[in-house]
């Protein structure tokens, strides 16, 4: 932490006890600055931020098959219960790519987009084909 998240942080804190920021929005800014990101001054800004980051690192944790271990704790603006939601969710994903129907669906998609390649290309070349025809003296 650099000397400016000091004095953000004190002076956070000060103005707390003055004015009445919140505490949510204390730990907000305090997380925010822990992570080298400069609070805006509005909090439902500066949470969306946080909550961005969070599920970043959420979803990297948890990993793309939701087996992951997470700190729940680690997390100010995601419950619990959307942690567990999400994990739900990636699990599914997982279970389902894994499924002998989705692996048809992907390898039809990769063919169909080999054929639609191939198809361009083969209009490419006749179209130059035809240029270099035209172009050349008989």
């Amino acid at each position: 932490m650099n000397i400016s998240s000091n004095i953000s942080v004190n002076s956070v804190s000060s103005v707390s006890a003055g004015s009445g920021i919140d505490e949510e929005y204390k730990r907000i800014i305090e997380k925010l600055l822990a992570l080298g990101i400069t609070p805006s001054g509005n909090k439902a800004s500066d949470k969306a931020k946080l909550r961005e980051y969070e599920m970043k690192q959420l979803k990297a944790e948890l990993g793309s098959d939701g087996k992951g271990s997470v700190n729940k704790s680690d997390y100010i603006t995601i419950s619990s219960a959307e942690i567990e939601q999400i994990k739900a969710t990636l699990q599914a994903k997982n279970e389902e790519e894994k499924s002998p129907e989705f692996q048809e669906k992907k390898e039809a998609a990769q063919n169909q987009t080999g054929a639609t390649q191939e198809a361009m290309l083969n209009q490419y070349f006749i179209k130059k084909k035809k240029q270099f025809s035209a172009a050349s003296p008989r």
